[in-house]
């Protein structure tokens, strides 16, 4: 099936989640929403199985990957709030919720295995995979294969032969009566098989009784999306890499901030106003967010406490603070993000959880410092997204794939490139910013003590809050990084695969295995379990 293209609200900024974790928190809480559209009935039961050696194992208590999987098992979205008390409602709803750890080979980092069963005797087993940023992908439904990321509507069409010209004639049947449709695929599992239908739009109820109505089928099932912007893989798209980028802005004379658009109406067939307006909604969350963590009354529930404010405070006295400038005000509205996020706090991947703080600190308080208005604040958004489409291709923003190289210090390329557009610089010069940033994280490694998004990541989200404000200046200063940015994205994902697995997000490398980080990941466990424990006693 024909690749998906990134959309800047799926991909880059978005989705909007509980945090603290796009890959542990939002990922499941996803997972749980498409899984639980699978069973008829009310859930009863759920019980979800971690592979020892994968990466939930040490982390699922720490970011809270238990509450996200209960509360989209609830039919909870990921960045609604009901997902702090996901056991209590279970309770309510008299689901049973349970997470256990087996021997199963962990084929891919974020592997898991829901059983759900209901109240009408339905039991269905779905493999799972959280694949880095929020997204998620469904891998099996019993013993079929699938590729559902919830980015459509998927029409599921069970059939009681597993010849190929019987499962010919239902495809043929069904897409006689579908106008239009993002894929379909099939899968054989024994004697029966599944066709997967994937819609754009959200089928009537004559074709799904029609669908139930083709000899052979035997039942079927419709899954709706839970990404913000719907599948559109037939769009021609105005650009892919960041050479057809600046050739596109050379040619046309236009802005970063116009192409973000451009390509953005065109993948999601939004309108310019809609694409501009959501915009908007990202970075009113993001201020709103700083906002509340640097008031220091937030309880991040781990092993360092709230210390934004005080930093923002004393940047401002100055006595014990060397002057860094915007920085002033972008290391401390970084880091509050961060903080605000480990308190389950509404933010925004950007492009993760694990760099949510870099845009708004290296963009919007960079902004903020300078006293640009909303306008300029929103476009500054686009150019950073824009970039972020172009660097990624063929990969996704994921610490459990590629490290920490691809998360903030992504970020802060993305960030590097919008400050050059801040500064009046050409698409050229953003682009080089970019590649700079790039150059300065390469081999990043993602080892989060204790597994949390605490530290290193909060100071890591300050050090490429100062990564993205010195390549843009030294890019616009006259530096010449030489390495085109195609050419440092690629390597930036190559040298991530080639690191081993210890130090991508597993807590098996780095300051992690520390003795103090060592010590703190077995005080921190104890405060989880203790947790869990008054969470299942509730439930």
């Amino acid at each position: 099936m024909k690749r998906q293209n990134p959309s800047i609200f799926n991909d880059i900024v978005g989705p909007t989640m509980v945090g603290p974790s796009s890959s542990h928190t939002c990922g499941p809480a996803r997972i749980g929403y498409l899984s639980r559209q699978l069973l008829r009935g009310n859930l009863t039961k759920a019980t979800i199985d971690f592979p020892e050696d994968g990466s939930y194992t040490k982390m699922y208590k720490g970011q809270r990957s238990d509450l996200g999987f209960a509360s989209g098992l609830l039919g909870f979205r990921p960045e609604d709030p009901r997902l702090r008390k996901a056991f209590e409602l279970a309770k309510e709803s008299n689901v049973d919720i349970q997470f256990v750890i087996s021997d199963t080979k962990p084929l891919m980092p974020n592997l898991s295995i829901i059983t759900m069963e209901s109240d009408q005797g339905e039991r269905i087993v779905v493999h799972t995979d959280s694949t880095g940023g929020g997204t998620v992908k469904l891998l099996k439904v019993d013993e079929f294969d699938v590729a559902i990321v919830g980015d459509c509507y998927e029409l599921l069409v069970f059939v009681d032969s597993a010849e190929q010209a019987e499962i010919s004639r239902v495809e043929f049947e069904l897409l006689e009566r579908i106008q239009g449709n993002e894929g379909i695929t099939a899968s054989v599992a024994g004697s029966s098989a599944l066709v997967n239908v994937k819609l754009r739009d959200e089928p009537a109820a004559e074709l799904l009784e029609f669908a139930r109505g083709i000899a052979g089928v035997t039942d079927v099932k419709l899954i709706r999306p839970v990404l913000v912007v719907p599948s559109n893989r037939n769009a021609p798209m105005p650009f892919v890499s960041a050479a057809d980028l600046q050739e596109v802005a050379e040619r046309d004379g236009r802005e970063l901030w116009e192409l973000a658009i451009d390509y953005e109406c065109a993948r999601s067939g939004w309108t310019r106003d809609e694409v501009y307006d959501y915009m908007k909604y990202v970075v009113e969350t993001m201020e709103s967010g700083v906002q509340e963590a640097l008031k220091g009354d937030i309880e991040m529930n781990g092993i360092i406490e709230p210390t934004a404010g005080k930093i923002a405070k004393t940047a401002k006295i100055g006595k014990t603070w060397l002057d860094m400038g915007v920085l002033d005000v972008g290391v401390p509205w970084g880091m509050a993000t961060m903080e605000y996020s480990s308190a389950m706090g509404v933010v925004l991947c950007a492009p993760t959880g694990g760099s949510a703080g870099v845009f708004p600190g290296a963009v919007l308080g960079v902004a903020n410092k300078l006293g640009l208005p909303l306008d300029a604040r929103i476009k500054a958004m686009l150019a950073v997204s824009v970039v972020g489409i172009v660097m990624s291709k063929d990969h996704n923003y994921s610490a459990e794939l590629y490290g920490c190289q691809v998360e903030p210090g992504a970020a802060s390329a993305m960030a590097a490139a919008a400050l050059v557009a801040m500064m009046g610089g050409s698409v050229k010069q953003s682009l080089d910013a970019a590649s700079c940033a790039v150059q300065n994280i390469l081999g990043t490694i993602c080892d989060p003590v204790a597994g949390l998004v605490q530290v290193p990541c909060i100071s890591r989200n300050a050090m490429s809050v100062a990564n993205a404000v010195v390549s843009a200046n030294i890019v616009m200063g006259g530096y010449d990084p030489l390495i085109p940015l195609d050419e440092s994205a690629e390597t930036m994902f190559r040298v991530g695969k080639q690191l081993p697995s210890e130090l991508r997000c597993t807590c098996r490398g780095g300051l992690c295995i520390t003795p103090a980080g060592m010590r703190l990941a077995v005080e921190q466990e104890e405060r989880d379990n203790a947790r869990y424990l008054t969470l299942v006693e509730r439930s």
